[in-house]
C-alpha cells in the first residue's frame, strides 16, 4: 500500500477530528400578500445583516411562513416563538412582548407622514397651514397601525378602516377626507388606485412629521439572534452596503421630501420617549434630525 505523504496524512487527521460544522440558524420571517417597498427592502436587509454577521455567528436559514399575518398577529408569534423576527414601529406593546433591534432601518425616513386625498376636496386641503387646521380633518387609518396612536393622542379625528385594501374605497365615499401613508408608501399607492379612483390625489401642500423609528423585533426565545441582527447592520452602515440598498429602494421617495410647497407640520410621537432619536441619531439622514431639533426649539 502507497504510504500517504506526512503532510496529507496530518490533514486528513485534522480534518477527522475536526467537530461538526454547527447547524444554520434558522431565522422565520412573515410573510406579506401585500407588495410594499419597504416589506422588500426590510427583507433584503435582513439577509445582508445575516450575511455580514457570519463570520461571528456562523451559517443561517431564512424561513418565510406560507400564510400572511397582520401585524398584531405577528407580535403573538414573537411571543410564542414561532417567529423570530418582525418589522414593527416601537410601541410599548412591542417593546414589552419582543426584544427591539436599536438600530433604525429605515434611517428615519418612515417620520414622514403624507396622505391622499380627493380633487373634490382641494379648498380643504388647501386651507390647512397648522396642525390645529388638519385637526378639522378625518384621518383614516387601519387597525393596529402604530401612526393611529399618535394621532389620537395628539387629538386628531381618526376613523378605522378594516384591511389595507378598504381604506382607498372609504377615501373615495368620504367616510374620511384623508388617508396618512408614509413617504414611500404614498405614490405608489397612488398609482396602483388612479385608474380605479379618479379624482385620488397625492396632497403636496402639507405633510406631518413625527420621530418614527423602524426596527426588527425578535422573538424573546432568540436573544442570539438580536445581538447578531445589531452586529450585522452595524457592519452594514459602516461599510456603505446599507446606503446602497436603501438608496436603490427610496431615492423617489427622497425627492418627493424636496417638493417646493410642502410644508411639514411636527406632531409629537407618543409611543416613544424623546431618548429613542438621541439613541438613533448617527444612523438618520439629515432632514430628520434638523427637522426634530427644530420642533425642541
Amino acid at each position: 500500500m502507497k504510504r500517504l505523504p506526512a503532510l496529507l496524512l496530518l490533514a486528513a487527521l485534522s480534518a477527522a477530528a475536526a467537530p461538526p460544522a454547527p447547524p444554520p440558524q434558522v431565522v422565520t420571517i412573515p410573510f406579506m400578500e401585500r407588495e410594499a417597498p419597504h416589506r422588500r427592502y426590510a427583507d433584503e436587509l435582513l439577509a445582508l445583516a445575516l450575511r455580514l454577521s457570519s463570520d461571528r455567528y456562523g451559517p443561517y436559514q431564512l424561513v418565510q411562513q406560507r400564510e400572511e399575518t397582520v401585524i398584531r398577529r405577528q407580535l403573538l408569534e414573537l411571543e410564542k416563538g414561532s417567529l423570530s423576527v418582525a418589522v414593527a414601529m416601537p410601541t410599548q406593546e412591542w417593546l414589552d412582548g419582543a426584544l427591539p433591534v436599536r438600530v433604525p432601518l429605515m434611517r428615519g425616513l418612515a417620520s414622514f407622514r403624507f396622505f391622499l386625498g380627493y380633487r373634490d376636496r382641494q379648498p380643504l386641503y388647501e386651507a390647512v397651514r397648522t396642525v390645529a387646521d388638519l385637526k378639522a380633518l378625518t384621518i383614516g387609518q387601519g387597525p393596529g397601525w402604530s401612526s393611529a396612536r399618535i394621532l389620537e393622542d395628539n387629538g386628531f379625528q381618526v376613523v378605522y378602516g378594516g384591511v389595507h385594501a378598504t381604506l382607498i374605497p372609504m377615501l373615495h365615499s368620504g367616510r374620511f377626507q384623508l388617508l396618512m401613508r408614509s413617504v414611500y408608501e404614498v405614490e405608489p399607492e397612488l398609482r396602483a388606485h388612479q385608474a380605479s379612483h379618479p379624482g385620488l390625489m397625492l396632497v403636496d401642500n402639507f405633510a406631518v412629521f413625527t420621530y418614527m423609528p423602524m426596527y426588527y423585533f425578535v422573538s424573546r426565545t432568540q436573544p442570539r439572534l438580536a445581538e447578531r441582527l445589531a452586529y450585522g447592520l452595524k457592519k452594514a452602515y459602516a461599510n456603505g452596503q446599507h446606503d446602497l440598498l436603501f438608496k436603490h429602494y427610496f431615492g423617489d421617495s427622497l425627492k418627493l421630501l424636496k417638493t417646493r410647497r410642502l410644508r411639514f407640520l411636527r406632531v409629537p410621537n407618543s409611543n416613544i420617549q424623546q431618548s429613542f432619536f438621541e439613541h438613533d441619531r448617527p444612523y438618520l439622514l439629515e432632514a430628520v434630525v434638523e427637522l426634530e431639533k427644530a420642533g425642541r426649539r
